[in-house]
Order: structure tokens, then C-alpha cells, then sequence
């Protein structure tokens, strides 16, 4: 059985690591976070459709998760900012994850705000990818 949807989430991890800014990404989820801003994938929701015998083709959406300390609320607002659009550049510039995927399927969706993570709550940005394998 294929793993193409974990190859997927893994190859997208290895693009977006390298983002300026970024102190930690996460593989595998933690129990907590500690270390700011930290990100993380996963999927959150999709379909896959039978083509043809033994052949699928899947269409999942994988939330880019970026979490920001929270301890000055205010600085926390304006970090936000920039992970749209470092995310955006991220994914632009390689728009296969290295072969793993057909096509990053656009638009990039994201929302700014409070997110919880190991029962405390964060700042952060949540963008949500669709990607076509």
C-alpha cells in the first residue's frame, strides 16, 4: 500500500523547514511546543477517486500549522504577517515537492489567530494547502 499521502506531507516539511524566521519544525508531532515559531503538516481532509483499475487520483488538503509565542499578544499579531506570504514563496518555488505530488492545487487558504495546541493556547497562522496526487 502507498504512502503517498505521508511522502506528500513529508516532502512539504522539507520545503518549508528552511523558511527564514522559522526555529523548529516538527516531523512528528510533540507533546508541546517550547520553541517559537515552530511549524508543523498534516492532513486535515480529502478525496480519492478510483480512475481506472489499480490507479487513484487523490486530491487532500494539508494545513501548514505556524505557531508563535503568545507572551506580548500584540507582537505575536504582527509576526503573524509575513508566514502567508514566506509559506506562498515556499510552495511557488516548488510546486511538486521534489515529485511527490502532481501539483500543488492553488489557491493558498490561511487564517491568523488564537490556536491551541497540548491544552495551551498560541498565536499563530494555519494555511491550508491542496495538493493533487
Amino acid at each position: 500500500m502507498s504512502d503517498a499521502l505521508g511522502d506528500a506531507i513529508a516532502a512539504l516539511g522539507a520545503v518549508l523547514e528552511p523558511m527564514t524566521g522559522l526555529v523548529r519544525w516538527f516531523d512528528d508531532p510533540p507533546e508541546a511546543i517550547s520553541e517559537f515559531p515552530a511549524g508543523m503538516a498534516f492532513a486535515v481532509s480529502g478525496e480519492i477517486t478510483a480512475v481506472t483499475s489499480g490507479f487513484n487520483r487523490g486530491l487532500h488538503k494539508i494545513r501548514i500549522a505556524i505557531y508563535l509565542s503568545r507572551t506580548v499578544l500584540p507582537t505575536a499579531v504582527d509576526a503573524a504577517k509575513v508566514w502567508p506570504y514566506r509559506i506562498h514563496t515556499a510552495l511557488v518555488a516548488d510546486q511538486t515537492l521534489s515529485g511527490k505530488v502532481q501539483a500543488i492545487v492553488w489557491p493558498l487558504s490561511y487564517r491568523c489567530g488564537p490556536m491551541f495546541y497540548g491544552g495551551e493556547t498560541h498565536f499563530g497562522v494555519a494555511a491550508d494547502v491542496t495538493v493533487k496526487i
